[in-house]
């Protein structure tokens, strides 16, 4: 049986189980996606309730408040006492995991909300997740990079940034506060086949997945608690993106015109009856087109294979892992995949247990071959 440990801050306060084991947390549990808002941390401490003072010390609070040296009256701000130490919203919270030799951090968040009882209290933490999902503003952007527009709306919103891939040049693109940064930035990513989540220590990342071998493997029989593997038909085999106000011919910097034919600046994946088409505005070039219907190819084939996977507690277990699966008795069941949403529990009913969503190895990299092979069948149909 390995021996599980932990490293917890929040605030001022922080505890060590290998030097402190019976340590005030009742429980935790972590959860991060590359598909959901939702990243969050749950803390459960035991906190009974202070000491309550006596009849002398309440008459001579009660005095001192009479006479006008309670304090100057103001409201301060809620918080919680833990070892003497103050908890607060706005707090970083740090958690870090090991199961035997093997540790990592899993989560750097904030303080959220703070919920009371008699017994425990439960803190409940947001990364910068939170932060992008709740602003919105205006603003234009003229030949940037798809970095350099990451990191200006990262730093507008007190976000701190990571891996961030260079990406590829917008010659114009327009946020609104009519859609929030988040949803912005996921768009972004989308366009460029990228992954976008935040790192264990809460900073923006936005890169492509593009691994050929497995980061972790994990065994039948030794590893895997528990396994499903969903597989389904596509919802769209064959996409058609068109642009905004066509550039490809004539520079990227035109882009007051309207062409007549369309065809030459749009771009199409799959050959399917059940379509989805795209309109976006800031896809001006072929190239931007190609790339867009790739990635939204990718990701729907991508998602056609996922999964879920239940091990023993492994915190070296990160988003956008690559994993492979041995000795399952079903080959289907077998197979390299990417992670999709990490979760972490730890408590004294279940243990440490690592629940980890998975998706079909692939993506826009399988998707872009389609789109040449497609390319090259219409060329030769055309004597091109």
């Amino acid at each position: 049986m390995l021996k599980v440990s932990y490293k917890l801050a929040v605030g001022k306060w922080s505890v060590n189980s290998a030097d402190d084991p019976r340590t005030e947390l009742a429980g935790l549990d972590t959860t991060a996606s590359l598909d959901s808002p939702n990243d969050a941390c749950r803390i459960w401490l035991y906190v009974p309730p202070a000491r309550q003072p006596g009849l002398l010390e309440e008459a001579v609070a009660a005095a001192a408040g009479a006479l006008g040296l309670g304090g100057s009256g103001e409201r301060e701000a809620f918080s919680v006492q833990v070892r003497g130490e103050s908890i607060k919203q706005g707090d970083q919270i740090t958690i870090e995991l090991a199961a035997g030799d093997v540790s990592a951090k899993v989560m750097t968040a904030e303080v959220h909300s703070v919920c009371s009882s008699f017994g425990q209290t439960m803190i409940r933490g947001k990364t910068g997740m939170q932060k992008l999902a709740e602003a919105r503003i205006n603003q234009v952007y003229e030949n940037q990079t798809l970095a350099q527009i990451v990191k200006d709306l990262a730093s507008r919103a007190s976000v701190d940034t990571g891996e961030i891939e260079t990406g590829n040049t917008y010659s114009y693109f327009v946020v609104h506060e009519s859609k929030s940064l988040l949803r912005h930035l996921r768009e972004l990513a989308m366009r460029d086949g990228m992954d976008l989540f935040f790192d264990a220590d809460n900073k923006l990342t936005l890169k492509k997945f593009n691994k050929s071998s497995a980061d972790h493997t994990f065994y039948f029989g030794i590893d895997i608690l528990d396994l499903e593997v969903f597989n389904h038909r596509m919802t769209s085999e064959h996409i058609l993106v068109s642009g905004e106000s066509p550039a490809s011919s004539r520079g990227s910097d035109t882009w007051h015109w309207i062409a007549k034919d369309l065809s030459p600046f749009q771009s199409e994946i799959g050959q399917e009856s059940r379509s989805l088409s795209i309109r976006d505005g800031a896809v001006r070039t072929k190239d931007a087109a190609e790339r867009l219907a790739a990635s939204k190819f990718g990701a729907l084939k991508d998602h056609s294979a996922w999964g879920r996977l239940t091990l023993l507690g492994n915190p070296k277990v990160k988003l956008a892992d690559a994993i492979e699966i041995k000795n399952a008795p079903k080959p289907e069941l077998n197979g390299r995949f990417k992670v999709a949403s990490v979760r972490h529990i730890l408590n004294k009913r279940e243990g440490y247990l690592t629940l980890v969503g998975f998706t079909g190895l692939g993506g826009a990299q399988k998707a872009g071959g389609l789109l040449g092979e497609l390319a090259g069948r219409l060329t030769g149909a055309l004597g091109l």
